[in-house]
C-alpha cells in the first residue's frame, strides 16, 4: 500500500516563508490554504496561530508566534520555529501553496478509498456504488476553482490616477502618468535617445522616493551608471574635463559621491554577470517586489532576453505575457524596450503594431511609445536639423494616442526637456542626508569617465 500523499518540505517552506515575510499570509489566506491542507505534525496548529495574529494585526514573527503557541497550548520553541526558515524561499510562495493544497486534496480521495477498502468485502453492491458515486463527485469538483472568479460586487475601487510619473508635464498629462499594474512597450530606432529617456523616468520617481531596476542587455554596469550620472547632475557638479579627441563635460567627484549615495537602496541593476533568462529575469522582478517593494523595472531591450528552449516570437509572447501578470499581481509600472520594424526611406509614419516580432506583445500594452529622430541638413544653408519626437501610439489609460510632441535635448546636461524647467530640473540628490538609506555595493570606481 502507498505512503499517504503529502510534500513535507513545502509544507515547511510555506510556514517558513510567512516567518520571513509576514505578508505572504495574505497571499496564502487568499488561495484558500487551511489548518486542514497541513499534514505534518504541528504545522496546520502553527499555521492557525499565523491566521489568528494576522487577523488580531499582530506581527508574525518567532516571538509572537511563540507566544500565540503557548496561548493555543503548545510548547514549540523558537529553535524549531526558526528551523522552519532554513530552505524557505518567499519567492517561490505560490509554488509552495500550490502543492501544500494539491497534496491535501488528493490526500482527501486517497482517505475516502482507503476507507472504502477497509469493509469492501462487508459492504452491500449498492452501498459500494453509492460511495463510488460520492467519490467521482469528489473529483470533479475541487474547492480550489472557487479561487478562480470573485463576486463583482466585492471589487474595491481602484484609482487610475495613481502610479508613477515620466517627469514630462506634457506627456504625464497624455498618458496619465504610468499607471500602476501597466505594462508599457517603448520603442524606436538605435541613437534616437531611449536611453536618456528611461534614465529621467528612472530619476523622477527615486526623486518621489520610489525603488527602480533596471536590465539591459547591451550596457556592461559601468556604462549605465555613467550616462545615468550624466544626466541626473545638476549644472554646478558638471565639469569640462579635456581629452585626447578634445573637450567633454563629466560628473565631479563631488556629484559623484551625492549620486551614489542617492541612488543606495533605490536603483537595483540586473548584473551583467548573471543568464538574461526569462526565469532569472521574472524571479528577481518578483523578489525585489516583495523584499525591496521596487515599483518600477525597465528591461532594455525586449531581443537580448535569453531562452534557447524556445523560438523567438515563443520567447517574445511568453515574457510579454509573464510581465503583464506581474505588472497586475503586484500594481506596479514595467517598460519593456523593443526594437522596431524595419521601415522604408519613404515611409516614416509608424503604426502601432510596428514593434519588431511577436504582435502579443503589443496586444499586451497598456501604453505603447517611440521615439524618433529626424536629422537632416538644409541643402542651402548647411545647417542640421536635429528633431526628436515622442509619439503615442497606444494608451489604454486615457485613450489620448496618435499624438506626437517634440524632445528637446541638451548635449551638455544629456537630457531630454519639454518645458524649460524639465531642463533645469535638481533631482534633489543634494538633500540625501535627510534620508536614511540602506547600503549598496558601488558599480562603478572612478570618475571622470
Amino acid at each position: 500500500m502507498a505512503g499517504i500523499i503529502c510534500n513535507s518540505e513545502c509544507e515547511v517552506a510555506l510556514l517558513g516563508s510567512i516567518i520571513l515575510d509576514e505578508k505572504l499570509i495574505v497571499k496564502a489566506i487568499e488561495s484558500g490554504v487551511s489548518p486542514r491542507d497541513f499534514y505534518g505534525e504541528g504545522y496546520g496548529f502553527l499555521y492557525q496561530a499565523m491566521v489568528a495574529l494576522h487577523k488580531s494585526k499582530k506581527p508574525i514573527d518567532i516571538v509572537s508566534i511563540s507566544s500565540e503557541l503557548s496561548r493555543m497550548g503548545s510548547d514549540t520553541d523558537a529553535g524549531t520555529l526558526a528551523s522552519l526558515t532554513r530552505n524557505a524561499l518567499p519567492v517561490n510562495m505560490q509554488y509552495y501553496i500550490d502543492e501544500v493544497k494539491d497534496k491535501a486534496y488528493k490526500r482527501g480521495i486517497q482517505e475516502q478509498l482507503l476507507e472504502l477498502l477497509g469493509d469492501l468485502d462487508t459492504k452491500p453492491a449498492d452501498s459500494i456504488r453509492g460511495c463510488i458515486d460520492e467519490l467521482g463527485k469528489s473529483i470533479e469538483y475541487n474547492k480550489s476553482v472557487e479561487s478562480l472568479f470573485v463576486d463583482a460586487s466585492e471589487i474595491k475601487r481602484t484609482d487610475l490616477t495613481s502610479g508613477l510619473e515620466t517627469g514630462f508635464a506634457e506627456l504625464d498629462s497624455l498618458l496619465g502618468g504610468l499607471v500602476y499594474g501597466s505594462l508599457t512597450v517603448l520603442t524606436g530606432e538605435p541613437s534616437s535617445g531611449k536611453s536618456t529617456l528611461l534614465n529621467q523616468i528612472i530619476a523622477q520617481n527615486i526623486m518621489h522616493g520610489q525603488r527602480c531596476m533596471l536590465y539591459s542587455g547591451e550596457l556592461t554596469s559601468f556604462n549605465i551608471l555613467q550616462w545615468f550620472m550624466r544626466t541626473v547632475a545638476n549644472i554646478d557638479d558638471l565639469k569640462e574635463f579635456k581629452g585626447r579627441t578634445g573637450s567633454y563635460y563629466d560628473v565631479t567627484r563631488h556629484g559623484e559621491d551625492l549620486i551614489r549615495k542617492w541612488i543606495k537602496n533605490r536603483l537595483y541593476i540586473y548584473s551583467e554577470d548573471a543568464a538574461s533568462t526569462i526565469d532569472n529575469l521574472l524571479n528577481s522582478i518578483e523578489y525585489l517586489i516583495r523584499t525591496k517593494d521596487v515599483k518600477l523595472f525597465i528591461l532594455d531591450n525586449m531581443m537580448t532576453v535569453d531562452n534557447s528552449g524556445l523560438e523567438e516570437y515563443d520567447k517574445q509572447k511568453r515574457l510579454a505575457k509573464k510581465l503583464k501578470e506581474l505588472a497586475r499581481k503586484y500594481k506596479i509600472c514595467i517598460i519593456l524596450v523593443a526594437h522596431p520594424k524595419k521601415k522604408s526611406e519613404k515611409d516614416k509614419k509608424y503604426h502601432m503594431h510596428d514593434v519588431a516580432g511577436a504582435s502579443e506583445v503589443v496586444n499586451l500594452a497598456d501604453y505603447e511609445l517611440i521615439l524618433t529622430r529626424d536629422i537632416s541638413v538644409d541643402p542651402k544653408t548647411e545647417v542640421v536639423s536635429d528633431v526628436t519626437k515622442i509619439g503615442i501610439l497606444k494608451n489604454r489609460i486615457t485613450g489620448k494616442q496618435g499624438i506626437s510632441a517634440r524632445l528637446h535635448f541638451d548635449s551638455m546636461r544629456k537630457r531630454f526637456w519639454m518645458a524649460k524647467e524639465e531642463l533645469v530640473k535638481d533631482y534633489k540628490y543634494g538633500h540625501v542626508d535627510q534620508v536614511e538609506f540602506v547600503e549598496l555595493d558601488s558599480v562603478a570606481d572612478d570618475v571622470p569617465f
